[in-house]
C-alpha cells in the first residue's frame, strides 16, 4: 500500500489494519505531524511521522505497551486522581492492529476502548473534515418524531436571527407525511443548489453510521462518495434523507455564518429533537443535543 505501511513494517513490525492503511496512503499527508499543538485536517488523527516517532515512544516508556498496538491521534488532556491528588495527563488515540479496535489511551497506558473499528470511528470524522472544507458555514440536522416541530424549531431561528442574535446562510424544514410525501418548505431567499455532483452521496453514507439509525431510518445502508463539489444545502440532499425518515417525522436543515451561543441556548433548550449530523465536532454535536434534551442546570 506503499511508503508508510513500509515503514510501519520495518520500524514498528506490524501489519496496520486494511482501512487505516488505505486512509493514510490516502489522506497521511493532510493530517499534522503534531496534532497535540495544531489542528489536523481530520481532527487529532496524526501523520505518517507522528504515528512512527509517538509510537515508539510509548514502547520506550510504558513497559506493558503492547507491540501489536500503534498509537494514531491525540484525544486531548484527561484528568485523574493519584493519591487523591487531581492531575492532568495526556490521552492519544491508539489501534490495535489485531482486532482494528480503536482505543483511548493515556500516558500511563490505561485504555478504554472508542469504537469496534477504525471505520467506524472515521467515518463520521471525514464527513466533518470534508464538510467544513466546502461549508465556511455550520452544517446543522435535527430530526424530530413529529411534523410540526422543524417548523417551530425554524421560528425559533427566524426571531433570533431578527434580533440580531444569529446570522443564517440557510433554513429548511422536511416534513414527511403520513402517505409517505416529503414536504419542503425553504426560505425564498435562498438560491437553491443541485444534485450533480453533491455531496449527498458521503453525507448519507456517514449519517446512516449514526447511532440514531434505529429511531428515524429504516435498516438501509448508503455508500460514501469521494468527491465534493457542491456547496449550500442541496436539493438532492434533502431529499435522500427524507426518504429514510418515517412517515410522522420533521427536519431541521440549517447552515449558521454567526450565533451568540448564550441566546441560542435559551431558545432551544429543552426543545426536543436529534441531532443527526453537525459539522463542526462531536463535542458542538453533543452541546445541542444537551440542550435539546433540557439535560442542561435550568431545563425542565
Amino acid at each position: 500500500m506503499g511508503s508508510f505501511v513500509d515503514r510501519a513494517s520495518q520500524e514498528l513490525g506490524i501489519r496496520l489494519p486494511e482501512h487505516y492503511a488505505g486512509f493514510m496512503e490516502s489522506h497521511g499527508k493532510r493530517l499534522s505531524d503534531d496534532p497535540i499543538h495544531e489542528e489536523s485536517w481530520v481532527r487529532g488523527l496524526g501523520s505518517p511521522h507522528f504515528v512512527i516517532g509517538t509510537t515508539l515512544a510509548f514502547r520506550s516508556q510504558i513497559s506493558n505497551f503492547r507491540k501489536e498496538n500503534v498509537v494514531i491521534g491525540y484525544v486531548g488532556i484527561k484528568n485523574i486522581i493519584v493519591d487523591k491528588v487531581p492531575e492532568e495527563i495526556d490521552e492519544y488515540l491508539m489501534l490495535d492492529t489485531r482486532d482494528g479496535n480503536v482505543l483511548a489511551v493515556d500516558a500511563f497506558g490505561a485504555t478504554n476502548k472508542v469504537a469496534d473499528g477504525f471505520g467506524e470511528w472515521i467515518e463520521p470524522e471525514l464527513l466533518r473534515a470534508r464538510l467544513r472544507e466546502k461549508h465556511t458555514s455550520n452544517l446543522t440536522v435535527v430530526v424530530f418524531d413529529d411534523e410540526l416541530k422543524a417548523e417551530e424549531a425554524r421560528l425559533k431561528l427566524l426571531k433570533l436571527e431578527r434580533e440580531g442574535f444569529i446570522e443564517l446562510e440557510d433554513a429548511v424544514v422536511v416534513v414527511k407525511e403520513q402517505d409517505g410525501t416529503a414536504r419542503y418548505h425553504q426560505m425564498p431567499r435562498m438560491a437553491r443548489k443541485g444534485g450533480a455532483g453533491s455531496i449527498t452521496g458521503l453525507i448519507v453514507g456517514g449519517i446512516l453510521l449514526h447511532p440514531l439509525i434505529g429511531g428515524v431510518f429504516r435498516a438501509v445502508m448508503g455508500t460514501a462518495c469521494a468527491s465534493l463539489y457542491g456547496v449550500g444545502i442541496e436539493d438532492e440532499f434533502m431529499k435522500e434523507l427524507s426518504e429514510r425518515f418515517e412517515p410522522g417525522y420533521s427536519a431541521l436543515f440549517t447552515l449558521v455564518r454567526k450565533v451568540d451561543p448564550e441566546m441560542a441556548a435559551k431558545e432551544i433548550l429543552g426543545f426536543g429533537g436529534k441531532v443527526l449530523v453537525n459539522s463542526v465536532s462531536k463535542e458542538t454535536e453533543a452541546e445541542i443535543q444537551e440542550l435539546l434534551d433540557g439535560a442542561s442546570e435550568g431545563g425542565e
